[in-house]
């Protein structure tokens, strides 16, 4: 990450660091406290968003325990609290947690124009084209965007996706060994990990038809349907899996659900089929 413009400022400089500073470019203050827990969720979420863009945004951090001068001055009841200054006027604020997205409409409102790092069209794009089971093209587009944004984790995940989704299974792998340990890190690539690791125990264990035949023989052993679920899942048959492990769900409500809230996690909440399993698992479970 590059916080070379990620400074922190007191009662001394601010008059330098940010009012005469935003004569140059956006600055934004964050007002925080050591005790202030939203402010641990929202500070990161905004050094993530204004690293990327070091030549229009300056971010001052301000602790308010030991500046509270300049949170009087500026009548600061409640934090986290977010001013943007622009040409040593106050221009816009915010206050308490918000998501990524509006911080960055936030930050382009102030600034007037859009981010280098706002990829929201381009990525409304490509899940048009996943939803369409366009995965060549997506691969195509997402392969060019690679390659430009190397550390855009949601590029990373949709092009892992289309790889899976094509049944190219060693370029998945390939690329997520080729990540750095910061990257394999992230929540959203252990998820792709994870779901790829079933994809790889699908080409090492019995088929498909081999589990149904075991089941038809052994029809309550719930063993034999995780397997076939996950073969399922494996093979981007979500609906197919769901609808297996809810089958089973009533003789075997712990470990049905405990596998389907980690397929559920893996693919993601807003997920279509998430979506509408979760509705149907628990529409079962408090029947």
């Amino acid at each position: 990450m590059n916080d070379t413009n990620i400074i922190d400022v007191n009662e001394n400089n601010f008059e330098r660091d940010v009012l005469q500073e935003s004569v140059n470019k956006l600055v934004v203050v964050d007002f925080w406290a050591p005790w202030c827990g939203p402010c641990k969720q929202l500070t990161p979420i905004l050094e993530k968003v204004i690293s990327a863009s070091p030549e229009k945004i300056l971010m001052a951090k301000v602790n308010i325990d030991e500046n509270q001068q300049i949170a009087e001055q500026l009548r600061i009841q409640s934090i986290p609290a977010v001013f943007a200054f622009k040409d040593k006027q106050f221009v816009n604020a915010f206050q308490g947690v918000i998501p990524e997205k509006e911080i960055i409409n936030f930050l382009e409102k102030c600034l007037g124009e859009k981010l280098e790092n706002n990829f929201d069209e381009f990525y409304e794009e490509i899940q048009s084209l996943l939803s369409d089971e366009d995965f060549n093209q997506a691969k195509t587009m997402l392969e060019n965007f690679i390659s430009k944004n190397t550390k855009e984790v949601k590029g990373i995940c949709f092009y892992a996706d289309c790889l899976i989704s094509l049944n190219e299974v060693e370029a998945a792998n390939e690329l997520l060994k080729s990540l750095d340990d910061e990257l394999l890190k992230n929540d959203s690539i252990q998820k792709i990990l994870k779901r790829l690791e079933l994809v790889n125990q699908k080409y090492s264990g019995p088929s498909l038809d081999e589990l149904k035949d075991e089941l038809s023989k052994s029809p309550q052993n719930v063993e034999i349907v995780l397997k076939i679920a996950e073969n399922y899942f494996a093979n981007n048959k979500f609906d197919e899996s769901f609808e297996m492990l809810l089958k089973y769900y009533p003789k075997n409500k712990v470990v049905v659900k405990e596998k389907l809230l980690n397929f559920f996690d893996v693919l993601g909440f807003k997920h279509d089929s998430v979506t509408l399993y979760r509705k149907k698992l628990s529409s079962i479970m408090f029947s």
